[in-house]
């Protein structure tokens, strides 16, 4: 008799869907991290600038040449799009996260689940 769960096994899924959800909040908790200066301490300096900011920035503190000034402000705006996707991405996740975890509750604990994220969300500003 073969003891070992299929990838099908509800036991299995949730795992693999704890593990993703994991992996996931330590991507995001990285980023915000990054973001807000911990590991870099230029992050500081520019956190909060937009792209034109951040642009003047460059060109003041590195004394860019035109040439430059236009390669680095179409470097940027390949990098905030960038971001914007990653954010749109990271977002899909945790929906998909949710909606996932809420399917296997009850009414009570998807009530108390709802709580949580929401007490979770309003921390994370």
């Amino acid at each position: 008799m073969n003891d070992r769960a299929s990838w099908s096994h509800p036991k299995v899924l949730t795992a693999l869907l704890a593990v993703f959800l994991a992996g996931s909040a330590a991507g995001a908790l990285g980023m915000k991290l990054y973001t807000r200066g911990a590991f870099n301490g230029n992050a500081r300096a520019m956190r909060g600038m937009d792209r034109s900011a951040l642009l003047e920035y460059f060109k003041k503190e590195l004394d860019l040449s035109d040439k430059q000034q236009h390669q680095v402000e179409d470097l940027l705006d390949d990098h905030f799009k960038y971001l914007q996707s990653l954010g749109a991405q990271m977002e899909e996740v945790r929906v998909f996260g949710r909606e996932s975890i809420s399917k296997m509750l009850n009414p009570e604990q998807k009530k108390k689940f709802d709580k949580l994220m929401g007490d979770w969300q309003r921390s994370q500003r």
